[in-house]
């Protein structure tokens, strides 16, 4: 976009340039031998006064006489009445000549001539000018126009790495840094409010997949324990029924189990391998505006290049911006992201905390209401997630450290999934077998 930017407002200087350099010439020319012709018409009109002055006088006039109104490319031509020859003065090597003619009051004819060479020669020159501030204007619109396609590309790449962080599965709140461009604004925002209602419905969707299933199970529970006692009933059609009321509840825990499963493939199949390095530098520019308004700025650097890295990319996004956001609330000075391998260092400048804290740092408030301390505790959950490890590597100045899976040590999540539903299976069984009808 940056490219199309500088070349589309290059084309359209331009086309403004080619546009005025034909009457733009043109009136430097036409100026040129105007100016030439009013220099000659006032030698012609000075020297008539001369001649008119010696033939008053009875003299006749001589080159001599002459000689202080001419310049060194200009001729001079005198012819008395009866077209006889008085003065003639015309320099070698006049290839073109530019003429002014004045008659004295006797009928004697005044005729001034000079070169045209240098008029043209001049007129090289001024275009030559020309050219140049023309190409100066040039390299000046395309640096205006690489500022403005930095300025208006800039907010459009956050916005399509914010849109592909929310396609990732990171619906984080972080409202997105005004630009003052209405219309990427107004998108920004759109982007903000359609992230927090597909977070809060994911959310909802969880916690009824979750309550769902444990009244489902709880029910199906107690209609097998009391399904389990008549079947042992001494009535044989009672005992039968029974028995296949077991068998349906049986099918109902499999299909709850298969759906189950599903539900976990496909939250499963969000993890993948991808590029930390790439991640921590979305990360940090978009964070950069909100340390810029503090007078403060987080920095990328790396101590060992990355390796690829497995897990969710949303979830390691959130986990990122929690440590940043934390750094920036109750660190000071400069924050540095340390790419190590595949861990990522978040450090400031500031105090530290207190060495008795650190132990506790990950743990949640005691008090339900409690407005703070919840942050730590989520991004280690979220890492736990992707069995990834969220810990403090050191104190004065803080620093957390962020270890990922490295892709090339990825669990096999199929294998993974079916141990997870086996042992739910297990659990339902022993649940049926336990709770009371």
């Amino acid at each position: 976009m940056r490219r199309r930017l500088v070349i589309s407002t290059i084309a359209i200087v331009l086309v403004v340039l080619g546009a005025l350099a034909f009457p733009v010439g043109q009136i430097v020319s036409d100026a040129a031998e105007q100016q030439l012709d009013t220099r000659l018409e006032q030698q012609a009109t000075a020297i008539a006064e001369v001649v008119s002055t010696e033939i008053r006088g009875g003299r006749r006039p001589t080159v001599d006489t002459f000689a202080g109104f001419l310049g060194p490319d200009d001729g001079l031509q005198i012819l008395g009445p009866d077209g006889d020859l008085i003065v003639q003065d015309i320099p070698d090597g006049v290839e073109s000549t530019r003429v002014a003619t004045r008659i004295v009051a006797d009928g004697t004819r005044i005729i001034v001539l000079t070169d045209a060479s240098p008029l043209d020669e001049d007129f090289r020159n001024k275009l030559n000018i020309l050219l140049m501030l023309a190409l100066g204007a040039l390299l000046a619109a395309a640096g205006l126009a690489a500022v403005q396609a930095f300025q208006l590309a800039r907010p459009l790449e956050r916005l399509a790495a914010r849109a592909g962080r929310i396609g990732d599965g990171d619906f984080s709140v972080q409202p997105f840094p005004k630009t003052h461009i209405p219309e990427i604004d107004r998108i920004g925002s759109a982007l903000d409010s359609s992230s927090q209602r597909v977070d809060t419905l994911l959310a909802n969707e969880r916690h009824f997949t979750a309550d769902a299933t444990h009244q489902l199970r709880t029910g199906i529970a107690g209609i097998a324990m009391r399904l389990e006692i008549l079947s042992m009933s001494g009535n044989p059609d009672v005992a039968a029924e029974a028995t296949a009321g077991l068998d349906q509840t049986d099918q109902l825990n499999a299909t709850i189990e298969e759906l189950l499963a599903a539900a976990r493939n496909r939250s499963t199949m969000e993890r993948t391998v991808f590029d930390l390095r790439q991640l921590v530098h979305d990360h940090a520019t978009e964070w950069q505006p909100r340390f810029t308004a503090v007078r403060r700025h987080v920095t990328v650097i790396t101590s060992r290049p990355p390796p690829p890295v497995y897990g969710t990319k949303g979830l390691a996004g959130q986990v990122l911006d929690i440590l940043i956001d934390n750094a920036l609330r109750h660190g000071a000075g400069a924050v540095t992201l340390m790419l190590d391998g595949p861990s990522v260092v978040v450090i400031d400048q500031g105090a530290g905390v207190d060495p008795e804290r650190v132990r506790t740092l990950f743990d949640g408030p005691v008090d339900p209401a409690a407005r703070h301390g919840r942050g730590l505790p989520l991004a280690r959950r979220l890492a736990q997630v992707d069995g990834a490890t969220l810990d403090v590597a050191g104190n004065h100045p803080l620093r957390m450290r962020y270890e990922l899976v490295r892709g090339d040590r990825a669990p096999d999540d199929r294998d993974s999934t079916d141990s997870v539903a086996d042992g739910d299976r297990r659990d339902i069984g022993r649940r049926v077998e336990n709770e009371p009808a």
